[in-house]
């Protein structure tokens, strides 16, 4: 296991950075426009004035201290719940496309028969952890209750781990309710997360501080991620990102552990720059990977975990710039250290599409990262002396039981690529990627089968379902 992470930073850069944010915190403050929010804030003595609350570094430190380094997220399948921190890295889908391409129809509006596919591909992907949230936008379903849907959906279609709906209050407590008729409980155990994304520069939205709230009260790990566009939302420097960035996940992160001492939260980032002849967000540069490498270091340097993304791009298609984007991106996060990787497969465009046979690559570029992350075993038979010694000059291992034994297990297989050769590919059906990965997603979706669930808990969520969404 790796255990030397990619590090940009100093230690000196480390404090600088901390001290920007803090003396941000304290001067200009972070605007909360909740009457509620605000309150605690006011009740645990930090400075107000109207709606804008000021930190200190004594009161933002106390608060991280009672924020766990680790903690579980338990499935539907016990076998399938996921402990997050510690750096062993936790891979989750795609989240929040608006559009979603297919190598067939090209790019078009999802559907919530999409999302349905969508969760079962994640169910069925080896590598994907959890079952997501929001890995598109049904457009086919009223928008109001679309979470209510996707919630069913990842409950239905899949055993492991789902992120929750951060949709204000309500998202919350339709999440909390089905959560409860699924699992019987959920008061006592860490059962999904709510995804919390600050309104740069310097705010939070009014939906996602209901959702801190309620996720909060109920005792239910938090996912604090930053999107801050050098350039456009936040200064050109990435410093200064990181600087912003900071200050604005410390008092998300503050406010949680006001209303609910010791809930697990997850430090975020998803920051990079914009494309300055465009405008357009650029995740598939290397400035986003700087800004995932100094994130991670802080989340070390706060004793927090931390969550960024994932295999992602620019290219609107699965193209070679996908690939290459996509791998040094996933790369930079798992090698920076990160505990919670979102959108580790099916992102392209942006963040402006999911796709389908991107989804299916990006699986088998996460299990290759999680093979090469074993590292190499070194022990009396692994080195395998006597075997070479018995081959001896000239001779070969093909025979040998210590290869037999082996021949199965002892490589990383892919699923997808193609290794067949030149002369076999040449003469046979010449399938590109692209190709292989659409009927692979077409075969797992047709070979789905929902985990079982007992009648009554399913009727519960059916009738919950039908009674919220009219």
């Amino acid at each position: 296991m790796l255990n030397n992470w990619i590090e940009h930073l100093s230690p000196s850069d480390l404090q600088a950075i901390h001290d920007t944010s803090i003396k941000l915190l304290e001067t200009v403050g972070i605007h909360f426009p909740e009457d509620n929010a605000v309150r605690i804030f006011q009740d645990h003595g930090f400075k107000i004035s109207g709606q804008t609350v000021f930190l200190t570094e004594a009161q933002v430190m106390r608060a991280l201290k009672q924020a766990p380094s680790q903690f579980t997220v338990f499935g539907r399948n016990p076998q399938k719940s996921v402990t997050i921190g510690g750096g062993t890295p936790v891979f989750a889908p795609g989240y929040g496309a608006p559009f979603l391409v297919d190598s067939e129809s090209g790019k078009r509006v999802p559907t919530l028969e999409d999302y349905h596919n969508l969760v079962k591909l994640a169910h069925m992907l080896p590598n994907q952890d959890l079952s997501g949230h929001l890995m598109v936008e049904p457009q086919d379903i009223p928008s109001e209750s679309a979470h209510i849907e996707m919630l069913y959906a990842n409950m239905l279609h899949s055993d492991k781990p789902f992120i929750g709906s951060s949709e204000g209050a309500a998202g919350a407590q339709h999440t909390f309710e089905m959560s409860e008729i699924l699992l019987g409980g959920v008061s006592d155990q860490y059962v999904t997360f709510g995804l919390i994304n600050p309104l740069s520069p310097m705010a939070y939205g009014t939906d996602m501080i209901e959702a801190i709230i309620a996720y909060a009260r109920a005792r239910q790990p938090l996912i604090f991620a930053t999107l801050i566009m050098a350039g456009s939302t936040g200064p050109i420097t990435l410093a200064g990102v990181i600087a912003q960035q900071n200050a604005e996940l410390l008092a998300g992160i503050v406010l949680a552990q006001l209303i609910s001492p010791g809930l697990p939260v997850l430090y975020g980032s998803t920051s990079t720059n914009i494309d300055m002849r465009t405008g357009g967000l650029a995740i598939g540069s290397p400035e986003l990977a700087l800004c995932i490498s100094a994130h991670t270091q802080l989340a070390r340097f706060y004793g927090l975990p931390a969550r960024g993304g994932g295999a992602l791009t620019d290219s609107s298609t699965t193209d070679a710039q996908s690939g290459y984007e996509s791998m040094f991106s996933l790369m930079t996060t798992v090698f920076s250290g990160m505990d919670f990787i979102l959108h580790s497969g099916g992102i392209i465009s942006s963040y402006l599409a999911f796709s389908y046979e991107k989804f299916v690559m990006d699986d088998e570029m996460v299990g290759m990262l999680r093979h090469f992350m074993k590292g190499i075993a070194v022990t009396p038979d692994t080195l395998a002396a006597e075997v070479i010694a018995h081959v001896g000059p000239g001779g070969h291992f093909l025979g040998e039981d210590h290869t037999l034994n082996r021949c199965r297990s002892e490589f990383w297989q892919p699923v997808l690529a193609d290794r067949s050769g030149l002369e076999a590919w040449w003469d046979g059906d010449q399938r590109d990627t692209t190709t292989r990965a659409r009927q692979r997603w077409q075969d797992l979706v047709a070979r789905h089968q929902d985990p079982e669930i007992d009648k009554i808990t399913a009727r519960q969520l059916k009738s919950y379902v039908a009674e919220n969404t009219q």
